[in-house]
């Protein structure tokens, strides 16, 4: 089969598992690559305002999606989804939004764009899945979904998901 040129877009706590998750992927013989890193003296700002954070890296990373010539891209955070969506718009490719913490109530719209972001991650991606069954069953809780469970190192279905998509499209 054809190997796969996958983006995984991660600039939250979950670096290290993205960066699992892409050896995984190698493995299995396709082109993973990580993008993500900190966010500049700007988010601090912006997270004294209220706004949900990291925020400052978006044009960047639309911009290296853009250059990278990805099959897919693979978002680990609402605010690198929202980055994905709007390279998938201009490129037609698919996005997955990796839900990889429990949704609470209580912090679903506690900081300026959070539940713009959530929304559009949930509602614009082309498939939701979560990593674990304590964000699977906050998924079915707060948000009445149930996405699928795929084991954060379960790269063989990852590569079937992918497929799937890039088959849709």
């Amino acid at each position: 089969m054809t190997p796969l040129r996958v983006a995984l877009i991660d600039h939250g706590q979950e670096a290290s598992l993205a960066s699992d998750l892409a050896a995984s992927l190698r493995e299995r013989g396709h082109d993973a690559v990580v993008i993500g890193g900190r966010g500049t003296a700007l988010d601090g700002l912006l997270e004294r305002r209220g706004f949900a954070t990291p925020l400052t890296h978006l044009p960047a990373t639309v911009a290296q999606l853009a250059r990278g010539g990805y099959d897919i891209a693979n978002a680990f955070s609402p605010p690198d989804a929202y980055a994905a969506l709007y390279w998938a718009r201009r490129s037609g490719r698919p996005v997955v939004f990796s839900c990889t913490h429990p949704v609470e109530r209580a912090r679903l719209a506690d900081r300026r764009l959070k539940l713009r972001f959530l929304r559009a991650a949930l509602e614009d991606s082309d498939a939701v899945i979560v990593h674990d069954e304590d964000s699977r069953a906050a998924a079915w809780r707060w948000l009445s979904l149930e996405p699928p469970l795929i084991p954060w190192r379960d790269a063989a279905a990852l590569e079937d998901l992918y497929r799937r998509l890039l088959a849709q499209t």
